[in-house]
């Protein structure tokens, strides 16, 4: 057994190798904090700017699972080591029955201190920087690691496929719930105004929204009787301010076609000889179930601006035109600027 001169003779010694060991543990601590916490849209951003290492960065996100066995390999091996030092120190000073009692303790805080907690801390603080330092190196340690770690993620999958428990699947950049989190923080820090905020709360919704839920209904719909005269037609338009108007024969139920107002030109100059039907153009039917995001790329694709909501048998529900959608986003647009032609 040592005595007690020999132990404080090579207690620099140890204290010092202990020193490196902690710096160590502290490395793997700060980097899985880091690494792990770091944004993904943080991480895309450091890559596009073509930050250094930011490129070591992404790869060890993508293989997670290595980095992550990797950390606990390095961490749980430095950290024991650390434990054994002490307890050995401890066991020839004080005996083994309190060297035991007081290395448990002593190890137990200084692992916390100095290789858990602190670095952890110093992480979240520090995350991109401490990413981009440590992923280079982390990256260096999966290399020389590598049969170890697979050995051991082999391991752990096995036992998860024995539990029949499926991988998680990759989760996705960023969900709709942290985009609408980032909206409120926006808010509250006054990035965004109130408008909007609604303004961005309005176009996530708008995908859920059907166009039966947007469509003017049949029973208020405008619309022009083919055999109107162009006095008439003229009165219509005029009177409700609409760029569109469809054209019904008979009743609703049979829309024969849609006017554009520009078409009016025509009607002014030929009064007496024009006939409606030359101006018309194809209707465009939808059913009250197609979603709004969906009826606004036909707009764009199509290059029209109304549609004819109708059923299965063609009867005519209701009508919905570009300024509805636009009114689901923005909000209502002003009656007095709804007046003028669009």
């Amino acid at each position: 057994m040592m005595n007690t001169a020999d132990v404080f003779i090579s207690l620099p010694i140890t204290l010092l190798f202990m020193l490196f060991l902690a710096l160590i543990s502290f490395f793997f601590s700060a980097s899985e904090t880091a690494v792990i916490g770091l944004s993904k849209i943080r991480l895309r951003h450091m890559v596009n700017k073509g930050l250094r290492h930011a490129q070591s960065l992404q790869r060890l996100v993508t293989k997670l699972d290595k980095f992550i066995a990797a950390i606990l390999i390095g961490n749980d091996f430095v950290n024991i080591a650390i434990s054994a030092i002490v307890t050995g120190i401890l066991v020839q000073v004080l005996g083994y029955h309190w060297g035991v009692i007081v290395s448990t303790f002593a190890s137990t805080f200084f692992v916390l201190i100095l290789c858990e907690i602190t670095p952890k801390i110093l992480a979240t603080k520090h995350t991109e920087k401490i990413a981009l330092f440590t992923a280079p190196l982390m990256e260096a340690f999966i290399k020389i690691f590598h049969p170890l770690i697979v050995i051991f993620t082999a391991t752990s999958n096995f036992i998860l496929r024995l539990l029949k428990i499926a991988p998680a699947k990759r989760s996705p950049l960023i969900t709709e719930e942290e985009i609408r989190m980032m909206i409120e923080i926006g808010k509250e820090e006054g990035v965004l105004s109130d408008e909007e905020r609604k303004l961005l709360y309005r176009i996530f919704e708008f995908g859920d929204i059907k166009v039966g839920d947007v469509m003017v209904a049949k029973e208020k719909m405008v619309a022009l009787n083919i055999n109107m005269s162009a006095d008439e037609i003229l009165s219509v338009f005029i009177e409700e301010g609409h760029a569109r108007l469809p054209v019904y024969a008979g009743n609703l139920d049979t829309i024969v076609g849609v006017l554009y107002a520009r078409d009016l030109l025509y009607i002014l100059r030929d009064k007496g000889l024009f006939l409606l039907q030359d101006l018309l153009h194809q209707p465009y039917y939808v059913p009250p179930t197609l979603k709004v995001n969906e009826l606004l790329r036909k707009f764009q694709s199509e290059r029209i601006q109304i549609a004819i909501v109708a059923d299965e048998q063609k009867k005519t529900l209701g009508l919905v035109t570009l300024e509805d959608l636009l009114e689901e986003i923005v909000g209502e647009i002003d009656e007095q600027q709804a007046k003028y032609p669009k």
